[in-house]
């Protein structure tokens, strides 16, 4: 007879396959049926990723990538993150004044365009029309411009590698790697001694396809290839109860592999600009109300607690209609910080009126609203906390609360921890935007510190001159307070009972300053997940 433990751990892995199937087949029936050709082409580079693994590190990925002359790193266009992880390797190199920079994203015969915009010669706006990158590349330019910017600032050349093809196949695919593989191999010639960095879609990067084009002309090169959140090695993590955990898995001495996101979530990026983008080709029209719905199931089934999932409105950016209904209980002082949270693109639930608000089109965001509603029901909260400073403690709280529903959706998230804190108040000027709320975080997180210390005498909490300064540093407390949470729930330091009973505390009672206090002795008796978010890789 299986054990308890034994079946809750089936359980957590049967909602996580399920929710990642249920999107990948949403994807492809938007895509459509894949050819023979694509799909032996991608069989290649899944290959890849059927090799043993053993869990790595960032250093042992550091110490790889300073040896190796030419990086292969995978990207997965519509997923921000994939870019991050790209700029993370790139200031991770040994010597930037000695690196070349290869994107799939610039065609090469735009590479004038291209070089006058690097050195400042055409402004962001105009680059983009020369290069045509909505028509010619299609995802978001805020996902790519760090790297531009990270090139631009290191003075390191930058060099187009893709070539337009009328159709989109497997012929197609290998005619690209064809020209991008002659395209190295002629600024390997050009700038001899340099570290060459190649970014480019995931299925490219597999040995038998790009980097097979180079190793015929350049046999004795050191290649180092990274790729990017295979779904396989996801889940054999899972099941290892340890996929929170690792970063870095190591396919071979030339070969890793990092793990910034679960597969869901990388597939779910993918499906909403699918939808977002070319949802005039499909049939099914974009429904956020359903994403953020399947969340709320997902987060109720996984915690086991009823969820409604008929009882609110959905609202967003560009919904009128949604902002008269927000406007429904509220005063005009209310409608006032509202009015800042919109601004500011965060998402949030109005338990008076019944209308949920999306500020962000992501899976964080999304995840974040999800648990919010959820929550809401739960604890019978009745009003939005909009009252500050009185309101501070319980911001903090229900920011907490919603990280750690956007924790069980994407465990891959990081959030800011008072290290991080203290080293963006000391990177900043004065007049930057954000200091006074990391201000007002620090100096909360120090009375709670001094509180759980037996201190007799408490300092008084910093006022800070403008009030929106309250709820941002509810979000960063909240965020350091989530991940604590959600820690010891995976790590079974907090049982699942316990949990529902915090989520069971009244947001809305008079008393809350107390139950707050109750709560933050629970949780800081938790270990810390990580000093800093750049531990991370």
């Amino acid at each position: 007879m299986p054990t308890s433990s034994t079946s809750s751990s089936r359980s957590w892995i049967r909602l996580r396959q399920d929710l990642f199937e249920q999107v990948q087949s949403h994807v492809e029936a938007l895509l459509g049926e894949r050819s023979a050709g694509l799909s032996r082409y991608q069989r290649e580079y899944e290959k890849e990723l059927r090799k043993a693994w053993k869990v790595s590190s960032k250093e042992a990925l550091v110490e790889a990538i300073q040896k190796a002359q030419v990086i292969w790193m995978g990207d997965f266009h519509a997923l921000q993150q994939s870019q991050k992880a790209q700029l993370r390797v790139l200031k991770a190199l040994p010597n930037p004044k000695n690196v070349i920079l290869g994107l799939e994203c610039i065609e090469a015969s735009q590479q004038k365009s291209l070089e006058r915009f690097l050195q400042g010669k055409l402004s962001e706006r105009d680059f983009l029309k020369a290069v045509e990158w909505k028509k010619n590349w299609g995802f978001p330019w805020e996902y790519y411009r760090p790297l531009f910017r990270w090139a631009q600032k290191n003075k390191v050349p930058v060099f187009g590698l893709n070539l337009k093809t009328k159709d989109r196949n497997a012929k197609a695919l290998k005619e690209r790697d064809q020209f991008a593989g002659q395209k190295i191999l002629e600024i390997a010639r050009q700038h001899p001694g340099h570290q060459i960095f190649v970014s480019f879609g995931d299925l490219h990067i597999a040995e038998r396809h790009l980097p097979a084009v180079v190793k015929k002309s350049w046999p004795d090169c050191q290649f180092l290839s990274i790729y990017q959140n295979s779904e396989r090695i996801y889940f054999q993590l899972l099941k290892k109860e340890i996929e929170h955990q690792v970063d870095v898995v190591k396919l071979s001495s030339h070969q890793f592999c990092l793990m910034s996101v679960p597969p869901w979530v990388k597939w779910q990026n993918y499906l909403l600009y699918l939808e977002e983008h070319y949802d005039q080709s499909f049939d099914d029209e974009l429904d956020l109300t359903d994403h953020v719905a399947n969340y709320m199931k997902f987060i109720g089934e996984d915690l086991g607690i009823p969820v409604r999932v008929d009882h609110f409105t959905l609202a967003s950016a560009n919904d009128r209609q949604g902002w008269v209904q927000l406007q429904s209980g509220l005063s005009d002082k209310n409608l006032e910080l509202i009015e800042n949270w919109i601004e500011s693109g965060r998402s949030f639930f109005v338990p008076e009126s019944g209308v949920a608000y999306l500020g962000r089109n992501t899976v964080n965001s999304a995840a974040q609203l999800a648990m919010a509603i959820v929550f809401a029901g739960y604890s019978q909260q009745k009003k939005t906390p909009l009252r500050l400073p009185q309101d501070f403690l319980r911001l903090i709280w229900l920011e907490a609360i919603q990280y750690f529903g956007s924790k069980l959706i994407n465990p891959k998230r990081k959030t800011d921890t008072l290290a991080d804190i203290k080293a963006s108040l000391s990177a900043r000027n004065p007049s930057d935007q954000g200091k006074e709320a990391m201000r007002l975080a620090l100096s909360q997180k120090m009375l709670e510190l001094l509180h759980l210390s037996g201190a007799k005498k408490e300092r008084e909490a910093l006022r800070p001159k403008k009030k929106k300064a309250y709820p941002e540093a509810a979000r960063i407390l909240g965020g350091i307070l989530g991940e604590k949470l959600y820690l010891a729930y995976r790590k079974k330091l907090l049982s699942k009972s316990s949990l529902l009973t915090l989520l069971k505390k009244p947001l809305d009672s008079e008393e809350f300053s107390n139950i707050y206090w109750e709560i933050i002795e629970v949780i800081e008796s938790f270990p810390e997940p990580f000093q800093s978010k750049t531990e991370k890789m």
